[in-house]
């Protein structure tokens, strides 16, 4: 059983470094063919319909062929994501009883909204230059609760942190 964690762990670390690699860090990733100064809309905390359409449009045709291919390779990147915040939730957690649900819980959620936030922006992108106001403002509500997920799992990881640190 423990030679099946190992691997889990090693599989869904290797994936998260395979995946990022591929969308942001290969010569031809869509993250450097965007250019240095181009920012994602997902990377943000918030943004809204107007920036969304902006950044739609100034990474013309070509550019938005890379977003597209960005979030496909974003799928693999939330499922290994998954697999890493579960191996090191129960890692720290240390099976106390509130923790490790809730830091299961708070993993899943974030990685539901993570892959509707993806399926909201590829099909905003396929339907652009067409203006969704209402989906794309809805887009922008699912990356702020992505975000606000993740940090509150962080927030319980440093806890949980500390706590064994002074063995609490």
């Amino acid at each position: 059983m423990a030679f099946l964690r190992i691997l889990y762990a090693v599989v869904s670390v290797a994936g998260l470094g395979t995946f990022y690699y591929m969308m942001a860090l290969r010569k031809e990733s869509p993250q450097r063919k965007l250019g240095k100064d181009f920012k994602m809309p997902d990377l943000r905390l918030h943004y809204s319909p107007e920036l969304l359409y902006n950044t739609y449009g100034d990474a013309g045709e070509d550019g938005r062929r890379q977003m597209r291919l960005y979030w496909l390779y974003d799928f693999g990147l939330i499922a290994c994501l998954l697999g890493v915040m579960t191996v090191v939730s129960a890692n720290v957690a240390d099976g106390r009883a509130w923790v490790y649900p809730l830091m299961i819980w708070l993993a899943i959620a974030r990685t539901a909204v993570d892959v509707l936030e993806d399926v909201l922006f590829l099909y905003l992108l396929r339907r652009f230059p067409e203006y969704r106001r209402g989906p794309a403002r809805f887009a922008s509500g699912v990356t702020t609760a992505k975000h606000l997920l993740l940090a509150a799992w962080l927030l319980l990881l440093f806890i949980m942190l500390f706590l064994k640190a002074f063995g609490i």
